[in-house]
């Protein structure tokens, strides 16, 4: 048996669990899908194409990439899978492009959590790693007027007063503070990869929890993270990020109970 495809016993959910290979597919050939799927991206790119634009019909496709229907087809289902393209549907349809959003990074990432056992203790952990990470580095960006403009809207406009019923609303409304702090971080290998975790959190809080019953904890918090990474304190924006989410753990522990020790999985 391979350490690719050994099993482990995972004793705090007590299931068998994948163990995590030491990256014996770094090598591994594209496969045709996935080739058509970079190209994709790579036309995207170096055309400039924004989130919106409708891309080439499937015919002018075929003879761009010369690859098969079938390798066409399947590389679009990759990228729409992962927000990437959109596909509309009927007469006058087609690919369009889409966004790169770290929730759908994190849906992906949740199957691999999911298969080897991880817990949401051990999500947690590397979440606040991450978000305590991110602030510092937003705080410590050099450009005084970008700090102090992304934080702005959290110190003077108060965007997150207002509780709304909408979940998608609210969810959002918390989602883009933190989302503002990743892009002051100004890397976005970090911004997309260690926001994923967040958003598998705060997904998962919104599923099994009521995130709105905090709704005013976290107002406070982002009103005082927002004044500290505005002024550029990078020490101080990592000690109140991590105050920040502890306390977030904290108030929904109660409503998670046993399922802090259950797998990851996207809910």
């Amino acid at each position: 048996m391979t350490e690719a495809n050994a099993t482990t016993e995972d004793a705090t959910a007590g299931h068998t669990a994948i163990s995590i290979a030491g990256g014996g597919s770094v090598l591994r050939p594209l496969k045709a899908a996935e080739v058509v799927a970079r190209a994709v991206v790579r036309t995207i790119r170096s055309e400039g194409l924004q989130t919106g634009t409708s891309l080439p019909s499937e015919a002018e496709m075929l003879r761009h990439y010369g690859v098969s229907r079938e390798s066409l087809r399947e590389g679009l289902r990759l990228l729409e899978v992962q927000g990437m393209i959109s596909i509309r549907r009927g007469p006058g349809g087609g690919p369009i492009v889409g966004t790169v959003d770290s929730a759908n990074l994190g849906r992906m990432e949740a199957l691999y959590l999911h298969l080897a056992g991880a817990t949401y203790d051990e999500l947690f952990e590397a979440w606040v790693f991450a978000e305590t990470t991110l602030a510092g580095m937003a705080a410590a960006n050099p450009d005084d007027e970008a700090r102090k403009a992304a934080m702005a809207p959290y110190i003077d406009g108060h965007v997150d007063d207002v509780v709304h019923d909408d979940l998608d609303v609210y969810m959002s409304g918390h989602e883009g503070f933190h989302g503002t702090v990743a892009a002051l971080a100004n890397n976005r290998v970090f911004q997309v990869t260690f926001r994923s975790y967040g958003q598998i959190v705060a997904h998962h809080l919104a599923m099994i929890g009521d995130v709105t019953l905090i709704h005013q904890e976290l107002v406070d918090d982002h009103l005082k993270l927002a004044r500290v990474i505005s002024k550029g304190d990078a020490g101080k924006a990592s000690a109140l990020m991590n105050q920040h989410l502890t306390r977030v753990l904290a108030l929904n522990r109660a409503q998670l109970g046993s399922l802090l020790d259950g797998d990851v999985e996207w809910i």
